[in-house]
């Protein structure tokens, strides 16, 4: 047995989670012609923000480029 007290760290969520999806997509325009659009998905997942249950406050968003 040691005299030091020994600090065993528990494994927790981590305060916040970001995943970044990009997406290809073609779409014709008036004039037949087709355009291609690159769709950034970012999903953000922030813990411990006030849930008595624990679960994640989670906010999507969504841009083109």
């Amino acid at each position: 047995m040691s005299i030091y007290n020994e600090y065993v760290p528990r494994k927790k969520n981590p305060f916040k989670t970001v995943t970044v999806e990009y997406f290809e997509e073609f779409e014709r325009n008036r004039v037949n012609k087709i355009v291609r659009r690159i769709r950034i998905v970012t999903t953000t997942s922030s813990y411990n923000m006030g849930s008595a249950k624990g679960d994640p406050v989670v906010s999507t968003t969504y841009e083109y480029l």
